[in-house]
């Protein structure tokens, strides 16, 4: 197609060529019939000129033969032509060439035949010469006496300097046509490049939109209805720009839903082969770049398997709570969607993979939550219900028992006092209600005003509380009451869990390069099984639940300084050893 313009150009050129050499043609042999017509008309005047000049008519020619031969021979240079004069037998009675007595009888030449047979004013004949050996055009006029045709008179020439002027004529025909050729060749090419420009343009155009580069367009001057194509094919590109623009606009914005959804997303195609995942669905699967491989190499669950193969066999949704144990163990809700065609074959399936664990576990928790709470609460209000009623029914007028009935009430009112409290304020801190008014905090300070508050606690216990030695203040942007109450609940623990005479002691330290400040409270207590250190920070949770309750704790405490601790930006660890001791580590942001 890039060579457009040199077939047009050639077309063209072909074309003109053979016009041109048809005309050139029929002209030559035009200008050459004309040339032999001037040629007839010549001689046949200088015959009729020679008949009046020689008065051939008013002679007999067989009489005076020799004379008309004397007569007639210097005319020869001057007509530049044979004369020859046939009586009307066909003898030749004198002739400027030859000898007339040496000339056979004339009476078979056409050109004399028709002129003493035919009885035609000339008679006109062009053939080869028997005696000059060359072709001759010969041109015969009567010889009339007295209304009788006595004889002819023929003029002849040689046609070689016709044949030479034609051949001329040829020549120049020839060039003028072959200059002609080279000027018509050149528009020609010069026309078809003009002509095939933009067609070329439109047809790069066209290459360069299937090729997706939408931006291509024509931009050379065109006219007529090269023009209306190429306005056409701009406004093609322009469309088709933006409408790919859109779609790779969607396609950007339907990769980034995808590639971001919390749920993992796998395109399966008609030949069971992994088309599309996202990173949810490797986070979920555990493998990485799944594209091109079988589903059922991948999906290293056979539930879930087994639920393509039914989307794919029925072509229906499929929907089923799964749990997988591979790379680690998930409850997931899958769902399977099939891809129908217009004719209902399916043409692929869609999995949708949505990790439910978090959720049922906080659903486990919400009822171990709400079971726990009945039960924490069911506890004190059954005591007070029960004592209320001994009373009632008598005991009241025991003074002793009286008294001892309404401590015993007054502690449990407390204790579910408390646990009210902690439970409104575990609820405020988890929906970060809670306002934090941070200050400047002296920690080794708030550590023994701490330490204080609980000291009688651990003066009943002959537990021994060792604060911090610390070089120089360190101090913290914080809120003082929310620190001191961390600090109230590990160390009011530590002495809750640690045996008589035993000790518990406090250490501060600061990491400049981190800007965080690390508190711990340690103590030489029962510690803590392996199998509960995960699960102490939970609401409710006791090691040990009937030590706890005998303490007056409500099981909230921890949950409540972890949730300070995070609210803060900080960081709750624990560490023991079962029958050694526990450390606590809480790491706050400076």
């Amino acid at each position: 197609m890039k060579k457009l313009w040199l077939r047009i150009g050639l077309s063209f050129f072909i074309l003109f060529f053979v016009v041109m050499v048809v005309v050139g043609f029929f002209s030559g042999e035009l200008m050459r019939g004309v040339y032999l017509h001037m040629k007839e008309s010549q001689l046949q005047d200088d015959a009729k000129i020679l008949l009046t000049t020689t008065k051939l008519e008013d002679i007999d020619l067989d009489k005076n033969a020799d004379q008309i031969q004397a007569d007639l021979k210097p005319l020869e240079d001057k007509i530049g032509a044979r004369i020859t004069v046939i009586d009307q037998s066909g003898r030749v009675v004198a002739d400027t060439k030859e000898d007339p007595h040496s000339l056979p009888n004339h009476m078979d030449r056409p050109e004399v035949q028709e002129v003493l047979k035919d009885g035609k004013d000339v008679g006109i004949a062009i053939r080869k010469s028997s005696t000059l050996g060359y072709s001759m055009l010969y041109v015969a006029v009567p010889i009339t006496h007295n209304g009788v045709t006595d004889g002819v008179l023929r003029i002849s020439i040689s046609l070689e300097s016709v044949e030479n002027a034609v051949h001329q004529l040829w020549l120049s025909l020839a060039l003028i046509f072959g200059l002609a050729l080279v000027f018509i060749g050149f528009i020609s090419f010069f026309i078809s490049r003009r002509i095939t420009r933009p067609v070329n343009e439109i047809i790069d155009v066209s290459m360069d939109l299937a090729n997706n580069r939408y931006y291509s367009r024509i931009t050379g001057k065109t006219t007529g209805e090269l023009h209306d194509l190429s306005l056409s094919v701009n406004q093609l590109a322009q469309s088709l720009e933006k409408q790919m623009q859109e779609i790779e606009l969607n396609q950007q914005r339907l990769s980034g839903i995808v590639q971001n959804l919390v749920s993992g997303v796998m395109l399966i195609n008609q030949r069971k082969q992994i088309v599309m995942t996202n990173p949810m669905m490797e986070q979920i699967i555990g493998e990485k770049d799944m594209t091109g491989k079988a589903y059922y190499e991948v999906l290293k669950s056979f539930a879930l398997t087994q639920l393509v193969d039914q989307c794919m066999d029925q072509k229906t949704f499929q929907q089923e709570e799964i749990t997988i144990y591979f790379p680690r163990e998930q409850i997931l809700d899958a769902n399977v969607s099939p891809i129908l065609s217009r004719t209902g074959s399916i043409t692929g399936v869609i999995v949708l993979l949505h990790d439910i664990t978090e959720i049922r576990r906080l659903e486990n928790v919400r009822s171990e939550f709400v079971a726990n709470v009945s039960h924490e609460l069911k506890t004190p209000v059954t005591a007070l219900k029960g004592f209320a009623e001994t009373l009632l029914d008598g005991a009241m007028y025991d003074e002793e028992l009286l008294k001892k009935f309404l401590t015993i009430i007054k502690e449990e009112s407390d204790r579910l006092h408390r646990l009210i409290m902690d439970i409104l304020e575990l609820s405020r801190i988890e929906q970060k209600h809670v306002s934090m008014n941070l200050e400047e905090v002296d920690v080794e300070d708030v550590v023994i005003a701490t330490m204080d508050t609980v000291r009688a606690l651990a003066v009943e216990k002959g537990i021994q509380l060792i604060p911090p030695n610390l070089a120089a203040p360190i101090m913290i942007q914080a809120e003082r009451d929310r620190l001191q109450q961390i600090l109230i609940n590990l160390i009011s623990n530590a002495i809750v869990y640690t045996p008589q005479n035993g000790e518990v002691s406090v250490g501060v330290t600061e990491n400049v390069a981190n800007e965080t400040v690390t508190i711990t409270v340690t103590d030489n207590g029962i510690g803590i099984p392996v199998k509960d250190i995960d699960r102490i920070f939970e609401r409710f949770y006791r090691v040990d639940r009937a030590r706890s309750r005998h303490s007056g704790g409500t099981g909230l405490g921890l949950s409540i300084v972890k949730h300070i601790v995070e609210s803060c930006g900080g960081q709750i660890h624990v560490e023991s050893v079962e029958g050694e001791g526990t450390t606590f580590t809480v790491i706050l942001p400076r």
